[in-house]
């Protein structure tokens, strides 16, 4: 079973690639080259780089968020190691589909300063629910918000309903897990089946564990939630100056501070990794609608694309340090599994 998912993941890669090279190819197509060029070469400098540390803000906000949701747990790492297991999840979660990346965060928190696994993946459950339910508001009151501002065709409409819809099924599927007992009953209905009740049995543990950290977890309600709002806000902050850095005036702070979560829905949709392509699509569309030139559109959706990936870059330490324990991991776990069959790993 894993042989095949891993085959169908192999496969999928170049459909991947191949769909976002396909998008940019037909935005590069539709601008003057010359034009953005020069748009690109006249950016201010100095207030990029002010964006980039809104950004980076932006970022941290989450990072505090779940150090809130460890330290409820009782597993904690100092501050600084739970910010650069963040960033190093997001970098990941940059360079795969549906930001599925992210969810490694709990083997570098692992792998950086042993928090275990279990503990680690309930946090990031419990934030992630939290973040995909309030990103799916914000995306569907954006969306209403535009609809009374410009035309939105039914393609364009259907694929944010996608994403919405999308956002909400991972904050259900998460909440469901995270705050429910409906993992500890399908573990327990589980290991009663023959075959896999024996392996099932061994996931007891990860189960005991759930149910005695979701009570602490709710503790960190509050903070998680607030630490999202302030990360959409400095979010917004980071592509409002990216827009006065770049000479985009048509939109205002309000149309960005509602354009960023509602652009931000395609980076769940699986089709490319991260979004890439669908994502600036989606901000082309949007802000040539108000008002502004294609060339200039379009250089603003890439470097905010380049800036998110640019300022997550400073979790790559963090993942050069732990690689080499994350692959032994791997490896003990593949040996292992040629001898007798293992439990089903939580790094996922």
């Amino acid at each position: 079973m894993n042989l095949s998912t891993k085959r169908v993941r192999t496969l999928l890669i170049p459909v991947q690639i191949a769909v976002s090279i396909l998008i940019l190819y037909l935005l590069f197509r539709s601008v003057n080259l010359a034009e953005t060029y020069k748009t690109l070469s006249q950016v201010n400098l100095p207030l990029l780089l002010l964006s980039a540390l809104f950004c980076i803000f932006s970022s941290l906000s989450i990072g505090f968020a779940l150090h809130g949701a460890l330290k409820s747990t009782g597993a904690a790492p100092p501050i600084q190691t739970t910010q650069l297991a963040n960033f190093g999840g997001q970098l990941l979660g940059d360079v795969t589909p549906a930001k599925s990346g992210y969810f490694a965060t709990p083997v570098l928190l692992n792998q950086l300063k042993a928090v275990p696994i279990e503990k680690g993946l309930m946090s990031i459950m419990s934030v992630g629910a939290t973040n995909f339910f309030i990103k799916a508001a914000f995306s569907s009151a954006a969306l209403i918000y535009f609809l009374n501002r410009i035309s939105i065709d039914s393609t364009m409409m259907n694929a944010m309903l996608i994403g919405i819809t999308l956002l909400l099924a991972g904050g259900i599927g998460l909440t469901i897990l995270v705050w429910t007992n409906c993992l500890s009953s399908l573990l327990q209905k589980l290991s009663k089946l023959p075959l896999i009740g024996a392996v099932i049995k061994k996931l007891d543990s990860i189960r005991a564990t759930f149910s005695k950290d979701k009570a602490a977890l709710r503790k960190s309600a509050k903070t998680t939630i607030t630490s999202i709002f302030v990360s959409i806000l400095l979010s917004a902050t980071s592509l409002y100056i990216v827009a006065q850095a770049i000479g985009l005036t048509q939109a205002t702070f309000q149309d960005l501070l509602f354009m960023g979560p509602l652009t931000a829905v395609f980076m769940y949709v699986p089709v490319t990794f991260a979004g890439l392509g669908l994502q600036e699509a989606a901000y082309v569309f949007l802000l040539t609608n108000l008002g502004a030139p294609l060339e200039i559109a379009l250089p603003f959706a890439l470097l905010v694309r380049l800036l998110g990936l640019s300022t997550d870059l400073i979790g790559l330490p963090a993942l050069v340090k732990t690689s080499t324990g994350i692959f032994n991991r791997l490896g003990k776990k593949e040996s292992v599994t040629k001898e007798k069959p293992a439990s089903p790993t939580m790094s996922e």
